[in-house]
C-alpha cells in the first residue's frame, strides 16, 4: 500500500490555500498571507493564527 500525503495552509482552522503535495508550497501560501517566514538559520515557522493541516492517504500500488 502507497501513501500520498497532502498538506494544506490555514488561518483560524480556514483553508486560505489549496491541498498541496509539497510542503514547501504550503510554506509559501503562509508567507505570501504572512502567517509564516524563515528565521536567519533558515528554519520555517509559522505564525498565529496560521498552521499546515495534514491529510494522509493511502493509496493500492498499481504493480502487477
Amino acid at each position: 500500500m502507497e501513501k500520498i500525503v497532502w498538506y494544506r495552509a490555514l488561518c483560524f482552522a480556514t483553508p486560505v490555500g489549496p491541498w498541496r503535495s509539497c510542503r514547501e508550497k504550503v510554506r509559501r501560501d503562509l508567507i505570501a498571507r504572512e502567517l509564516g517566514s524563515y528565521d536567519e538559520w533558515g528554519r520555517f515557522f509559522v505564525t498565529v493564527p496560521g498552521e499546515v493541516e495534514i491529510r494522509i492517504e493511502r493509496a493500492q500500488s498499481r504493480a502487477a
